[in-house]
């Protein structure tokens, strides 16, 4: 078992695309779609999708940080992690590390 996992987005895009995961934890629930490649389209498009893909990756590790306790040792299990360290730009804009 890994002492500490940090969360990092293609952690959670694994996370995402793992059915069995993403039906147990809330915060992955329905996101699949919107992380799916997508190719094509012009660049102003591109930039749109990229900055929708950015606000709801940090709105899943808001998500992560206030999990139930419960669901959090589901996570813990599912990552085979002691810790799990959770960083993301809060609100305000600065990098927040979180450890559950």
């Amino acid at each position: 078992m890994a002492q500490q996992v940090v969360i990092e987005d293609s952690t959670i895009l694994s996370l995402i695309n793992n059915d069995k995961v993403a039906n147990q934890i809330p915060c992955f629930t329905n996101k699949r779609n919107i992380f799916a490649g997508v190719k094509g389209g012009c660049g102003s498009c591109a930039r749109k999708r990229l900055k929708k893909q950015q606000e709801e990756m940090a709105k899943i590790k808001s998500c992560l940080i206030s999990l139930s306790p419960e669901k959090k040792e589901l996570l813990k299990k599912v990552l085979n992690a002691q810790q799990i360290v959770v960083v993301y730009t809060n609100s305000a804009g600065q990098v927040t590390k979180v450890t559950i």
